[in-house]
């Protein structure tokens, strides 16, 4: 079964080799206009993937991903950006919104039950001032990083180089490069390692 894309839009730029297209699975839904996707070669995709995309949005995925079962809504005029030999390990929630981006690095692992968001999909208002105190953030994940099972990164996210997150952390913050973070809310539980995916 090929990958299915659904274009309601216009001025649309997809960049996917016809080839490349017949040998992944999903669907794509592009529900607006002025959008640039790409997915690189070598990219492989299940049945189930499901991917919104709106208006004036970029959705940029390197080669050799592992998209899987990936879960994807990118709002208008945000981006995702993932980086090339990435994999995700079944059912991953992704949704850039509110004009933000999500962008996650090359070679990461990323385990089923993952959610990542750039917005609190609620507003929390002042009551003296009346503004909004919750305002969307961008995610950034860097190259190398593992993320366990069920981990959710919320809006401002940042996960340095060689960092792994422990299985049903939550992540509002920063996390250094070379440390491990787990629990809820996330904190540093050890520093100064590097992972594999193999065992030694």
């Amino acid at each position: 079964m090929p990958l299915n894309i659904f274009d309601k839009g216009e001025n649309n730029i997809i960049d996917i080799d016809s080839r490349e297209q017949h040998d992944q699975a999903g669907k794509i839904y592009i529900n607006g206009d002025n959008n640039y996707i790409r997915i690189g070669r070598g990219c492989v995709s299940d049945k189930d993937m499901h991917i919104v995309i709106e208006s004036n949005c970029k959705f940029d995925i390197g080669d050799d991903v592992r998209l899987g079962m990936a879960n994807i809504y990118i709002g208008p005029g945000s981006m995702l950006r993932i980086g090339d030999r990435t994999g995700f390990t079944g059912l991953v929630h992704l949704n850039p919104v509110e004009a933000k981006a999500i962008e996650i690095g090359t070679d990461c692992s990323i385990a089923s039950g993952v959610w990542i968001t750039t917005s609190d999909f609620h507003s929390i208002i002042s009551r003296s001032g009346g503004e909004r105190l919750n305002p969307a953030k961008p995610v950034r994940v860097g190259n190398h990083v593992w993320i366990a099972n069920q981990a959710t990164l919320l809006k401002g996210s940042t996960i340095g180089d060689n960092a792994i997150i422990g299985a049903h952390a939550v992540v509002t913050g920063t996390v250094p490069p070379h440390c491990v973070a787990a629990g809820n809310p996330a904190r540093i539980v050890r520093e100064d390692v590097t992972w594999r995916s193999d065992l030694i």
